[in-house]
């Protein structure tokens, strides 16, 4: 996102990714990680995706327990690039509620489990309460990382 003066950035000088492209982004990064929490317990799944109209989408298998921790409680989603030699990057986050979502078995959409040692029939979708995204702007060029 920018203005006349150049990128929008936040409090900490990471560059604000507006509301589109982070949607771009989401929908062309081909894994990303739900975040819920299981029995207490904060939880973080890799899944390959797709997006639909504003929500994220993806399938699980029928008493996963993602399926058992989805109905009525917050989630987040997450993706994100990096370069370490450039030190560049970005991330953008998707906070919400996500549901098991029947309407898509009607609906042609094209996302193939990675994971297909077992059947993963049902989809669920991420409705979006919260979009953000930030861009790591760099000043000074590529660095050494591995120096201490």
């Amino acid at each position: 996102m920018e203005d006349a003066a150049g990128p929008i950035t936040d409090h900490q000088g990471l560059e604000v990714i507006d509301l589109d492209e982070c949607w771009r982004l989401i929908a062309e990064s081909p894994v990303g990680r739900i975040a819920f929490i299981e029995a207490g317990e904060p939880t973080v799944f890799p899944v390959n995706h797709t997006v639909v109209g504003r929500r994220v989408v993806f399938r699980t298998a029928r008493g996963a327990a993602l399926q058992q921790a989805l109905h009525d409680r917050p989630i987040a989603f997450e993706v994100d690039a990096f370069d370490t030699g450039s030190l560049t990057g970005w991330s953008v986050l998707v906070r919400g509620m996500a549901t098991t979502a029947p309407d898509l078995e009607e609906e042609p959409v094209h996302l193939v489990p990675w994971a297909d040692s077992i059947e993963r029939d049902d989809w669920v979708a991420v409705v979006a309460e919260e979009v953000t995204g930030r861009r790591i702007i760099t000043h000074r060029g590529t660095q050494d990382t591995t120096a201490g």
